[in-house]
C-alpha cells in the first residue's frame, strides 16, 4: 500500500501534523487519527477543536481537500498534512495585519452581482456565484453550492432553493449581522463523504448550516425559532457543541433536534 492510500495503521501516538510529516507513515482515515492531531486540524479549518471527527469536521476536511485537488476525501497523508501546515503558516504570517477578518476575509463585497463562477440550472438559466438566489436576500448561489460546483439536478431543487432563500431572508434581516453559511446543497456523493444522513434535507436544496460571525449563537437560535424554517438542528446548546446551526424547510410540522 502506498503512502497516498488511506490505511488502518495505528497512528495513535502521532499527535501533530509536523510529527506526521516527519514520520511519513502510510495514509490513514482521519477517523483513525489521534484526538490531538484532529484538534490541530480543526483549529486550522476554523471549527470547534474538540478532537472528535463528527459531521462538521468531515465536511470541512472534505471541502479542504476538494479545494486543494487532493484525492481520498477523508484520507490524511503526508501531502494533505503539508497543505494543512501551509495554510496554518499563511494564517500566522498574516495575523499581525490590521484587518477585520469578519468583514474583509469572510464577507463578499461582490455579493449581489452577476460575477464569479457560473453554472447552468436545469431550466437552462445561467447563474453566478456572487448572484443572489433571490434578489435582495443576502444568500448567493456560490454560498449555497460551494462556488457553483454543486449543480442542482432538478427544477424542483431550484424551486426549493428559492423558497429557502426567501425564508432565510427573514432570518438575516431580523438577526441584522453577517452569518457564515458552512453548507448548503449537497449532491449524494458529497453528502456521503461528509457523513450526512441518507435523507438529509441538504440533498434536496432545503437546508443551510450556519455560524454567526459575531458569536451570538443564543440570539441566532432565538431568531431561527421565530422564523418559518420547519427544521432546526441545534449543534451548539443541545449536546456536544459543534459550533453551528442547521435550518431547513422540510415538509410538515416544526421540529427542533440535536444535530
Amino acid at each position: 500500500m502506498t503512502s497516498n492510500t488511506p490505511d488502518s495503521t495505528n497512528t495513535a501516538s502521532i499527535k501533530s501534523l509536523s510529527e506526521f510529516v516527519k514520520l511519513n507513515p502510510p495514509a490513514i482515515f482521519i477517523t483513525d487519527a489521534n484526538s490531538d492531531l484532529i484538534k490541530e486540524i480543526q483549529q486550522i479549518l476554523k471549527i470547534e477543536a474538540d478532537g472528535v471527527v463528527g459531521p462538521l469536521t468531515k465536511q470541512a476536511f472534505t471541502e479542504f481537500k476538494e479545494d486543494n485537488k487532493l484525492e481520498f476525501p477523508l484520507g490524511l497523508g503526508v501531502t494533505t498534512a503539508q497543505e494543512l501546515l501551509a495554510l496554518k503558516g499563511n494564517e500566522e504570517v498574516g495575523s499581525d495585519k490590521e484587518e477585520d477578518t469578519n468583514s474583509a476575509a469572510i464577507l463578499n463585497p461582490a455579493a449581489g452581482s452577476r460575477t464569479g463562477s457560473s453554472m447552468k440550472l436545469p431550466g437552462g438559466e445561467i447563474v453566478y456565484a456572487n448572484q443572489y438566489i433571490v434578489e435582495g436576500v443576502p444568500l448567493t448561489w456560490g454560498e449555497a453550492t460551494k462556488d457553483c460546483t454543486r449543480i442542482p439536478t432538478s427544477s424542483e431543487y431550484v424551486a426549493n432553493a428559492i423558497r429557502m432563500a426567501k425564508t432565510w431572508g427573514g432570518v438575516r434581516e431580523k438577526f441584522g449581522s453577517p452569518i457564515r453559511i458552512t453548507s448548503g446543497y449537497r449532491p449524494p456523493a458529497v453528502n456521503r463523504s461528509v457523513g450526512g444522513v441518507g435523507n438529509s434535507q441538504h440533498l434536496y436544496f432545503r437546508a443551510l448550516d450556519m455560524q454567526p460571525l459575531n458569536g451570538d449563537f443564543r440570539r441566532l437560535l432565538d431568531v431561527l425559532k421565530a422564523s418559518k424554517f420547519t427544521g432546526i438542528g441545534d449543534a451548539v446548546f443541545m449536546g456536544r457543541n459543534k459550533g453551528f446551526f442547521h435550518a431547513d424547510i422540510r415538509p410538515g410540522e416544526r421540529i427542533i433536534f440535536p444535530y
